[in-house]
């Protein structure tokens, strides 16, 4: 818009040929129909009373009588603008005060969607004729344009030569309806290029169905597999991430951030799911009831602004009240952001401890889950440096070279380079996770974090033995090495195999 902005000036409005309106001082010329046309959207709302239903060219007159000589301007300046009553109008006062009315319903317009190759023409063009008819009323200006590029099929242009020309019919009878809508908000949301994924589309179709019959099976026999007694700390986990990601897709769906409210409402929603499922299948735990029924009811409701049929399924079974396109938003909890760490610190080092052992040259059948409450001294006192140079982090060059400067002028020389990689650890932890990573002490209890979930863990990284969780802030255990030890940290457990 700015670019545009600046060239506008140069640009050349009028034409001697094609449709427009003449220019008034020199008739001879045309506006050319980019720059002419783009306040069409105020006619829009009161076409009905010109035009009517099935009279495009106008041939068969205005339902209303109305006639284009009819159509002065100071009929106009009362309909778009509220002037004057024109009281020497032919068209009836109550024909105009309804046309005012629904002119006023329409706008101002609160949001243009359009392509992108019209913002250098149509689309700011737009806004200089809004300024210019209603130069005291920016209320009634454009508040909004959402703006896209075009539409590829598997990252490529759409070309019948190529075989990947898709017609949205042909979509919504190859993968149903909802399915396309989901695979077009998957598509993405920004100027750059859209991607329908026909592999996302075949995907979905999968699991929505697998969703369907499990919601089914859910609500009938397999309900009375399900418990009701007092919440464990994955129940606590699942319910929390529930709350969270429902009030991130309600975040991402008014911002029109489409991509990303799928990916809150559908993918991570129903990952969420599956880990609270596979965690109490291998725990032999039942699911409890009651976040059984929210998850169904919660993802009905979230979903349906891109899988609308497929979410009404879904309510009918909750046997919800009316239609889930009526049924309010849901009302949850905020996100419990100490039970997130909790969660991010079980999930995210069991991913971690995976790739150890599927990596380690000898499968290993045992291991030790070690935690610590604190940091030992030397440690502490690089955290408080990077305290006191947090300013900085974000610099690597100058960063580096103060802590360089600064461990060096450290008395004790052998522990420089364990320094300067602790550091660098945490330096790179900060960048991503912020402050947390600057933390002396873990503000929870990771023992019974893990212990909580020692059935799961153990069959996760696939031991013969149950795993064991041990506190090491007292000192080192037997059989475990310095350099297992030396990467243990506060929030930061190691396993030992």
């Amino acid at each position: 818009f700015s670019q545009s902005r600046d060239w506008l000036k140069e640009g050349a409005c009028p034409r001697q040929f094609g449709l427009g309106t003449k220019l008034p001082w020199e008739e001879e010329w045309v506006i050319e129909s980019l720059s002419d046309s783009t306040i069409y959207m105020a006619y829009y709302a009161i076409a009905k009373y010109l035009q009517g239903p099935d009279n495009l060219d106008g041939a068969k007159g205005s339902p209303y009588g109305i006639k284009p000589e009819d159509l002065t301007n100071d009929v106009f300046n009362y309909i778009y603008r509220g002037l004057d009553f024109p009281s020497s109008s032919a068209i009836p006062k109550e024909t105009l005060e309804a046309m005012r009315a629904e002119f006023k319903t329409w706008y101002p317009m609160a949001l243009r969607v359009s392509a992108k190759d019209l913002i250098p023409n149509h689309l700011t063009m737009a806004l200089y004729n809004h300024a210019a008819i209603w130069d005291d009323d920016p209320s009634m200006w454009p508040q909004g344009y959402y703006t896209n590029g075009h539409v590829q099929v598997d990252a490529e242009k759409m070309s019948k030569s190529k075989g990947n020309f898709l017609m949205m019919d042909e979509c919504v009878d190859l993968y149903s309806c909802d399915v396309t809508r989901l695979a077009c908000a998957d598509a993405g949301d920004s100027l750059e290029d859209a991607n329908f994924s026909r592999e996302v589309a075949d995907t979905a179709v999968m699991s929505i169905y697998n969703e369907c019959k499990w919601v089914e099976e859910m609500c009938g026999d397999g309900a009375k597999a399900l418990r009701t007694d007092e919440p464990n700390f994955m129940d606590s986990v699942f319910d929390n991430s529930m709350n969270k990601l429902a009030a991130e897709a309600d975040a991402a769906f008014g911002d029109m951030r489409f991509r990303d409210g799928l990916k809150a409402a559908w993918f991570e929603f129903t990952s969420a799911r599956n880990v609270y499922k596979d965690w109490c299948f291998v725990s032999k735990i039942p699911m409890r009831a009651d976040l059984v029924e929210k998850y169904i009811k919660t993802l009905a409701v979230i979903m349906t602004p891109i899988t609308p049929h497929f979410c009404e399924s879904l309510w009918s079974m909750t046997k919800g009240e009316g239609l889930v396109v009526k049924a309010p938003w849901p009302t949850l909890p905020a996100e419990d952001k100490l039970l997130s760490r909790q969660q991010k610190c079980l999930l995210s080092n069991l991913r971690l401890f995976r790739q150890q052992v599927g990596k380690a040259k000898k499968t290993p059948t045992s291991g030790k889950i070690l935690v610590v409450d604190v940091y030992p001294e030397w440690k502490n006192v690089a955290l408080d440096w990077m305290v006191e140079n947090k300013a900085k982090i974000g610099d690597s060059k100058a960063f580096m070279g103060d802590l360089k400067k600064w461990a060096g002028s450290l008395p004790d020389k052998s522990n420089t380079k364990n320094l300067m990689q602790f550091v660098s650890f945490v330096r790179k932890e900060y960048l991503d996770v912020g402050d947390v990573a600057l933390e002396k002490t873990c503000p929870f209890d990771q023992a019974s974090c893990f212990n909580s979930s020692i059935a799961y863990i153990t069959q996760q990284l696939g031991f013969d033995t149950q795993v064991e969780v041990i506190n090491v802030t007292a000192g080192k255990p037997d059989g475990v090495s310095d350099k297992v030890m030396s990467n243990c940290g506060p929030g930061k457990p190691v396993l030992a195999v």
